[in-house]
């Protein structure tokens, strides 16, 4: 499944360039050049990206992506563990909703956050990589939303629990496919992940962020109505 996901774009990276340089004695060969560095350059973004959710992958694999009670990163030979300090929800929410306003905007869909706790809400863990689980789900339900529905992010308090439901008007998962959305290169859509620029990889880091700080992700949905994962966090103890 790596070996497929990573030829991809390297096959898509050779026709360009091939086609680029059949084209060296033409007119147009400048904007023609010009055009193959913006495609190339697309491409090794989307390498790049694979290759480090694959390292991050393997790291967790060999138990390398554990919490940790320091108060900074230990780097060494069996990698970097996560950061162990509280870490305000309601922040993290906040900062996603920010940074991907634009991905929303693009699809035409309708993103909220509907923060359904007066108090601040913090858990134990790494604030980087609980980013990055909550942008993993929420930009999912944006690319699986048609233009015109919305994804809510929904925060609640649910002591000892904080509850956090990514839910979107988006085109549903068959019950069939349900037990293997979190398996690695898995896609429902596979050519619209694809044009995405999905590898399948995001809800199974999802997941296993999530196993690392002591928590679950749960997913309710419905083929043509939408999804709703489920994020449950254990908060910190005051």
């Amino acid at each position: 499944d790596a070996a497929h996901e990573l030829r991809t774009p390297l096959a898509a990276i050779r026709a360009t360039v091939e086609a680029t340089i059949s084209s060296k004695h033409t007119d147009n060969f400048a904007a023609t050049a010009a055009s193959a560095l913006e495609s190339i350059e697309r491409q090794n973004h989307r390498l790049s990206q694979l290759v480090q959710d694959l390292l991050l992958l393997a790291r967790m694999d060999r138990q390398e992506f554990t919490l940790t009670p320091t108060p900074t990163p230990i780097k060494g030979e069996r990698g970097t563990t996560l950061k162990y300090i509280p870490c305000c929800l309601q922040d993290i929410i906040a900062d996603l909703e920010e940074e991907i306003a634009a991905l929303a905007l693009e699809a035409e869909v309708n993103l909220t956050a509907d923060i359904r706790s007066v108090e601040p809400l913090e858990v134990m863990g790494d604030y980087s990589q609980l980013y990055r689980l909550l942008f993993n789900l929420t930009s999912n339900a944006i690319h699986y939303t048609a233009a015109g529905g919305k994804v809510t992010i929904i925060l609640e308090n649910h002591h000892p629990w904080a509850m956090i439901h990514v839910v979107d008007t988006g085109i549903g998962i068959p019950t069939a496919e349900l037990g293997r959305i979190f398996d690695r290169f898995y896609r429902v859509q596979t050519d619209r992940s694809r044009a995405s620029g999905g590898a399948g990889l995001g809800l199974a880091i999802a997941r296993r962020i999530a196993q690392a700080h002591h928590s679950t992700i749960t997913v309710q949905s419905q083929l043509g109505k939408g999804s709703t994962f489920t994020v449950r966090l254990p908060l910190q103890k005051k």
